[in-house]
This record gives structure tokens, sequence and C-alpha cells, in this order.
């Protein structure tokens, strides 16, 4: 029979029940966990009888796809007194293994009287993983990886 989904998302700024139908239900029940991060888009409504507002959900992601289909760049900002050879070599060493990805990486540099913003090549391109934005985080400080959105 027809199975329904019903889940309460929760931002600590308002709530907002979403259901799942039978296709919608089976296509991400995988990712329905307590706890989780998870972004939904679908048809938001008022619901007569919570008062509330609740959704129709069409699709539902967790935080690391959403990364990889709406993040239009990883940004890494370093210093003229940060870069040295074995920063460069660490930044490739960390990068290396989340490469074939589909997000450029843009280095931006920052001297005192200049900035520029370099693009790796096509190559380089990578796939935003928590443990890529801890690792890069970790080596040249967490003010200085972001990843970039329209």
């Amino acid at each position: 029979g027809n199975r329904i989904g019903i889940c309460t998302l929760d931002d600590r700024s308002g709530r907002l029940e979403v259901m799942l139908f039978t296709e919608a239900l089976e296509k991400y029940q995988h990712l329905l966990e307590k706890d989780r991060i998870l972004i939904a888009s679908g048809q938001v409504s008022f619901d007569d009888f919570s008062g509330g507002l609740k959704m129709m959900a069409r699709e539902v992601m967790d935080i690391s796809e959403a990364r990889e289909k709406y993040a239009r760049g990883l940004a890494i900002s370093l210093t003229d007194r940060q870069i040295d050879d074995q920063l460069l070599n660490r930044l490739r060493q960390s990068l290396e293994p989340h490469r074939s990805g589909t997000i450029p990486v843009h280095l931006y540099y920052q001297r005192e009287d200049a900035r520029a913003k370099l693009r790796f090549g096509a190559t380089w391109r990578v796939t935003p993983t928590d443990r890529l934005l801890i690792d890069l985080r970790t080596l040249v400080g967490n003010e200085q990886v972001d990843l970039e959105f329209d």
C-alpha cells in the first residue's frame, strides 16, 4: 500500500513537518536518521490541523550532497607570510584524495599591497567532504577556508 513518512525539521528558529509520500520515502529513507542534518526541497503550505507549515518533500539530501550541488567554489585564503613550500605540499596532500569532484578550488593570495585569486585547474576540482574541510581548516586556519555559494 501507500506509505507516508513524516519527519520534523527544526533549526531552532522554527519547526516544519515534512511529509514524504511512497516514492520519495523509498528514495530517501536511507537519509532519515535522528539528529542528521538534512536539506529538503518541496512545496510548503499552511497546515490547518496544526496551524503551522507543512512541506511535501520532492528532494532530500544530506549536507555533503547539498555542498556538492550548491557550492560554487572552495576558497582558501593565504597570506604571503603563510606560504612556503612545506605549506603548499601539505595543501596538495590534503586536496589530492578529494580530487575528481565538481567543485573548483580558488586560492586567494593576500599581501599588504595586493590580493589575487588563483583558480586551480579542472583536474583539481574536489568533493567538499567534512574530512577535506576539517583537514584544510586545521592546516591553514578556520577562518581561511570557506565554501562559496551564489
